[in-house]
């Protein structure tokens, strides 16, 4: 919970006073204004229950709404704080700003889930077994958040926006013939990160100097000064031999695109 409880009796100034019983929304939010946590706390008290229940209602996933709740509370609090926010009709106020919370997390869970389902055509062919599906969807979308910003954006417009490199190029303000190639090496530098997420990396490997490129080199993608590095490494190293093999078999079960060392 990001409030924690106040006092029944809170300082406004340089004095305290009691909550007088029933006090309307409107004196409550001008003596939060002024200060008064306390008055703060007793409309969290009142209008917790409503907003909880909004937030269930409106929000995809119904563990979120305890957050967006918390959240909501929060905002308005910093808003009064700063001169601004509410002066009456607080309880519209709050489920308002509950449900615009609860919208913009639902649009940001199906962006992410977007974008899964839109490069994973362009990458992979996901398995049928539900856990290991969910596994290669998380494994997929940690590549695609290390690719580089305008490799995420034009992955994005293309494959999940659908929009065709013209009207990309437009937006990024390329010629379509740079989108095209960009496009390319989106795609296959998605195809090394996602293999390059099923390594085991810890900066504490013996083979880390050889093992952050294996999802390069599966891809025949790795430049040749340091091709030979790992392909020596790989004739002494048992654990790295098998771990090459997994991604062949992870990358058996992907789209296939042109690879290259550019």
């Amino acid at each position: 919970m990001l409030l924690k409880p106040a006092q029944r009796q809170q300082g406004r100034g340089s004095g305290t006073h009691a909550l007088p019983a029933g006090e309307s929304d409107t004196c409550l939010l001008a003596a939060v204004r002024g200060g008064d946590s306390g008055s703060f706390e007793e409309l969290f008290r009142r209008y917790q229950g409503v907003a909880t229940h909004v937030a269930r209602t409106e929000s995809d996933n119904p563990t979120d709404a305890d957050d967006v709740v918390s959240e909501a509370f929060a905002s308005i609090l910093k808003s009064l704080l700063e001169g601004r926010g509410p002066v009456d009709s607080f309880r519209a106020y709050l489920l308002t700003t509950v449900r615009r919370m609860s919208h913009r997390r639902n649009l940001q869970s199906r962006r992410a889930s977007a974008t899964v389902d839109g490069v994973v055509s362009q990458v992979v062919v996901l398995n049928d077994d539900p856990v290991v599906k969910d596994f290669e969807n998380t494994i997929l979308l940690l590549a695609f958040r290390s690719l580089p910003s305008r490799w995420q954006t034009v992955l994005w417009q293309v494959d999940v926006e659908g929009m065709k490199p013209a009207a990309a190029a437009r937006a990024m303000e390329l010629t379509p013939n740079a989108v095209s190639s960009l496009l390319i090496r989106a795609r296959e530098g998605l195809r090394q990160a996602y293999l390059q997420k099923h390594v085991q990396e810890s900066a504490t490997d013996p083979c880390m100097d050889f093992s952050r490129y294996l999802g390069q080199y599966a891809r025949n993608a790795v430049r040749r000064a340091a091709q030979e590095k790992v392909r020596r490494h790989l004739d002494n190293c048992l654990r790295c031999t098998r771990v090459l093999a997994e991604l062949v078999e992870v990358q058996s079960r992907m789209k296939q695109g042109g690879s290259g060392a550019g």
